[in-house]
This record gives structure tokens, sequence and C-alpha cells, in this order.
């Protein structure tokens, strides 16, 4: 089983990113990467292009996107939705998913976080 790699939208809270890392998490920011302003559909394409799922606390835009890139015959590495109501729980959420999901499981799928709490 190969372990999920993420990219953070830059509406996700930098400790989620910290906080993974100590668990061993291979994680990238959008600040990191120097993405910051890039549209939706940049950020998927850059993160499937490495090889990352990505978190989002744009739901509504990303759940949208993912049915049009599947729509349309495209795939992505992995979309995962949260709200920004409570980092803690997002938090929480992640380790309960990416304990138990590998990198093919979640090629291609729209993950809602709140499903992981």
């Amino acid at each position: 089983m190969t372990a999920v790699k993420l990219y953070l939208d830059e509406d996700v809270h930098t400790f989620i990113a910290h906080a993974l890392r100590l668990r061993g998490w291979d994680v990238l920011t959008t600040q990191e990467a120097e993405r910051r302003g890039a549209d939706d559909l940049d950020q998927v394409n850059f993160a499937t292009s490495r090889g990352r799922a990505i978190l989002s606390y744009n739901v509504r835009d990303f759940t949208r996107l993912h049915y049009e890139l599947i729509g349309s015959g495209r795939t992505h590495a992995g979309i995962l939705a949260a709200t920004q109501d409570d980092p803690r729980r997002n938090l929480r959420a992640l380790f309960n998913l990416l304990n138990v999901v590998s990198e093919e499981a979640v090629r291609g799928q729209l993950v809602y976080l709140s499903n992981w709490a």
C-alpha cells in the first residue's frame, strides 16, 4: 500500500501540514510550492502531476471540479474536501483516512473528510 501524499490548498491551516509531518506524512503546501493565487483547476493539475491528493476547504467548487474532470474522461490524484469550521476535527479525520486508505484508493476519488471524523 502506497501512502497518500498531500497537497494543501491555500485555504488550509498550515498547522495541519505541521501536524501531519510530525506523524511522518508527505505534505506540500500551496505556499511552499509558490502557487498562491492559482485557480482551482491549476491546483488540481499541479497536485496530480506530482502524485498528490489535494485537500481544500472549498467544498462546493472542488466537488464541481471533480465531477467535471471525471465527466470529461480526465482524472486526478484525489480531492479531499472539508469545511473550515473545525481544523482539529479535520486533522483527526485526516489521520483516520490516511492510516487506512492508499494512494491508489484515493486516486480519482472525491473524499469528504466529514465521513472520516
